[in-house]
């Protein structure tokens, strides 16, 4: 691999990691949820799928070339950085000529093909909009459609775990089945982080969290908080507001925060200076959290790139090498941390190498 990729042990997996990519997007189509489903879920289905509607096809985007059904995202004002918006416009040349189709679905080999150019050792997976609409679901409803996607995640990523990073999807409603859902998928090796859906009438500094923030300590898996899989109520700032507020941050020293800007109005620095007010000088705490942002917050200004790491927005923006090139010229001396070092340290993948 080119530049940055040394080869690095991840995790106890043996897996090469090199640059981290924390910013890697599907789309699956609510027919692969589906077939993912348990029977209870099936059982279920009919209250989903009078909700879904057909989703506008993204060419050259990494879509499918025909339409699938979607669970529609609910009407929000534009963000300042929104990669799903932008993304139903006429693609440019580079993005068609570099992503190839079914990648957001059901093409893992087009993608691993996409992060072997780039020299991108590995990309963590996120949902896109269809499932963060599940916020607005009766919470045992989502939760049945999260455990699909777990799975339908788990499976894509078999195609090269040690390259491709599931992201596992929980809901706060129902911190029990988090903690199940951790307990049953901790051992797949492509398994690398979780989201948590937070509805507006929740305290996620409540001592019924407890049992999923110890099995997220136990597993050694970080949270990477993203703000569209969330009530709007739930900002960065708010969230670590409770974390540490309520000790959850002491109490769990093991866990670790990852906060996404590429979804909301937050620049880096601004989820930086976050981080830094509400930690103040522990830098113990600080250490174990982390600014997620894309190439273009990254030019909102960063003085130190320390606890920042890179999300590239694939493959909603154009091309993964382009994208990767233009953060290391931001960055600077500063690359290696963002683009390495952060990363596996957000990971728990120990200390950072040397050189």
């Amino acid at each position: 691999m080119r530049g940055l990729a040394t080869e690095l042990s991840d995790r106890g997996h043996g897996a090469a990691v090199g640059v981290v990519d924390l910013g890697g997007w599907v789309a699956p189509a609510m027919e692969l949820i589906y077939e993912q489903g348990t029977a209870a879920f099936r059982g279920q289905w009919p209250r989903i799928e009078a909700m879904l509607e057909l989703a506008p096809l993204r060419p050259g985007r990494g879509d499918w070339p025909h339409p699938s059904l979607a669970l529609p995202g609910e009407a929000t004002r534009p963000a300042r950085h929104d990669p799903w918006r932008r993304s139903a416009a006429e693609p440019s040349p580079a993005a068609e000529s570099a992503v190839a189709a079914g990648v957001l679905h059901d093409n893992p080999a087009g993608r691993l093909a996409a992060l072997e150019a780039a020299g991108v050792a590995l990309q963590l997976i996120s949902p896109g909009p269809s499932l963060d609409a599940c916020r607005a679901l009766p919470a045992n409803l989502a939760a049945g459609v999260f455990a699909a996607y777990n799975r339908y995640v788990v499976e894509y990523c078999r195609e090269d775990p040690q390259r491709l990073g599931a992201v596992l999807q929980l809901h706060g409603s129902e911190p029990g089945f988090s903690a199940q859902e951790v307990a049953e998928l901790r051992g797949e090796a492509s398994v690398r982080a979780v989201s948590l859906c937070l509805a507006v009438r929740i305290a996620p500094d409540d001592r019924q969290f407890d049992p999923l923030w110890q099995a997220l300590q136990d597993a050694d898996l970080p949270v990477l908080h993203r703000p569209s899989f969330c009530a709007r109520v739930w900002s960065p700032g708010r969230l670590l507001s409770y974390l540490h507020g309520a000790g959850v941050l002491e109490r769990f020293p093991g866990l670790r925060v990852g906060l996404a800007a590429g979804e909301s109005e937050h620049s880096a620095s601004d989820l930086a200076g976050c981080i830094s007010r509400t930690v103040g000088g522990d830098g113990e705490l600080g250490s174990r959290l982390f600014a997620v942002a894309s190439s273009a917050q990254f030019a909102d200004g960063c003085e130190d790139a320390d606890g920042m790491l890179w999300a590239s927005d694939f493959p909603l923006r154009g091309s993964l090498d382009s994208e990767l090139e233009r953060v290391r010229g931001i960055l600077g001396t500063g690359a290696r941390s963002a683009l390495v070092a952060s990363p596996r340290r957000f990971l728990g993948a120990g200390a950072e190498p040397p050189e």
